[in-house]
């Protein structure tokens, strides 16, 4: 479903991106609207799928993964099959977070997380590399986070 979205709408995507859990009423008080307005709203966003859920957002050094990684990965044979297959072989990997078709010398770049450097490398050529059809990889490891954030601009 594609709908337009004014004003009030925008806040309420502002806000809810910030303070997910806040309640019906504080939220409906945040933007000016009654709580049954505000919950026509919010139903009618995550109906027409621009709201996708609602999530907890953790520190990953805290869970015991220090190691962020981006791997580039290159495949050997290129056809709507073959990406197919790869997406299906990425999508079951709770390390990789992110998986995006890319442009340039790359196919794909992954965003994953690991313990360590060997667990990192570990995955790399046990796991990855035994994907079919990929041919090479290579990582880059963040060294810092300068701006993590998961809010869209409203």
């Amino acid at each position: 479903m594609n709908i337009s979205l004014d004003k009030k709408d925008r806040q309420l995507l502002d806000v809810l991106q910030e303070e997910g859990r806040m309640s019906q009423i504080d939220l409906a008080d945040r933007v000016a609207l009654s709580p049954s307005q505000c919950g026509r709203r919010v139903r009618r966003l995550e109906e027409a799928g621009i709201i996708h859920g609602y999530t907890a957002v953790l520190d990953t050094a805290s869970t015991g993964l220090s190691v962020v990684a981006f791997v580039m990965v290159s495949l050997e044979k290129h056809g709507r099959e073959e990406a197919a297959d790869f997406s299906r072989a990425v999508e079951g990997r709770s390390n990789v977070l992110e998986c995006w078709s890319i442009s340039g010398d790359d196919d794909y770049m992954l965003r994953v997380v690991a313990t360590d450097l060997r667990e990192l490398s570990d995955w790399m050529m046990h796991d990855l590399l035994a994907i079919e059809n990929v041919a090479k990889v290579h990582s880059i490891i963040a060294l810092d986070k300068v701006k993590y954030t998961t809010k869209l601009p409203t």
